[in-house]
């Protein structure tokens, strides 16, 4: 995993609009350093940054959003099995309007 992903989960346990100033920038400068291609493993502790809720963190999800989106792993179907969760929504949605069919799983699997 990259350094940049490592201290960025270690800014908050997820980015919303709650963060005060300094969280937000930092987190702000830590996207800013993220190299691509991010790792699944990069792609993974991204999504676990993005509230169920939906918040954008002053539009900083957005960014985590489309970097998720840029990684050659992606999409990584197994981390989007929270229904009730907005993010996964929302890319789940894009995958579906992008033309990405989901796998269905074989019996025994």
């Amino acid at each position: 995993m990259q350094d940049a992903v490592r201290q960025l989960v270690a800014v908050a346990p997820t980015l919303d609009d709650s963060l005060d100033e300094s969280p937000l920038k930092e987190a702000t400068n830590l996207l800013d350093q993220l190299v691509q291609p991010l790792s699944e493993d990069d792609v993974r502790a991204l999504l676990s940054l993005l509230p169920p809720s939906g918040d954008t963190a002053f539009g900083l999800n957005w960014t985590i959003l489309h970097r998720i989106e840029a990684a050659p792993s992606w999409p990584i179907w197994t981390a989007l099995t929270d229904t009730d969760n907005e993010w996964t929504a929302t890319f789940l949605t894009r995958l579906e309007n992008g033309g990405y069919i989901q796998p269905q799983s074989s019996p025994g699997i």
